[in-house]
């Protein structure tokens, strides 16, 4: 299963590197969890993109529950997508 998290980020670039460290932080503490990367977006739709690769809908759930509470002034905007094979 691939999960794509496009994300606009409007707060400090320190505020965005403490988000990116405790995003990756879950991600190794949830078993299931094969990569996650963050990916610059060349489009104008949306700032970054984070692609994790899991093992399914209840591991992304259960690493997002472990997250901080999102900032909306810092993080504007927030779509998720998911994907898995046929």
């Amino acid at each position: 299963m691939i999960v794509i998290w496009y994300l606009d980020w409007f707060g400090t670039p320190e505020g965005f590197e403490k988000l990116g460290a405790a995003w990756k932080k879950v991600c190794k503490e949830v078993p299931g969890i094969k990569s996650t990367k963050l990916h610059q977006s060349h489009q104008a739709r949306y700032h970054y993109a984070w692609i994790t690769e899991c093992d399914s809908y209840d591991t992304i759930q259960k690493a997002s529950a472990k997250m901080p509470a999102r900032d909306r002034n810092a993080l504007t905007h927030q779509v998720t997508e998911i994907f898995s094979e046929v």
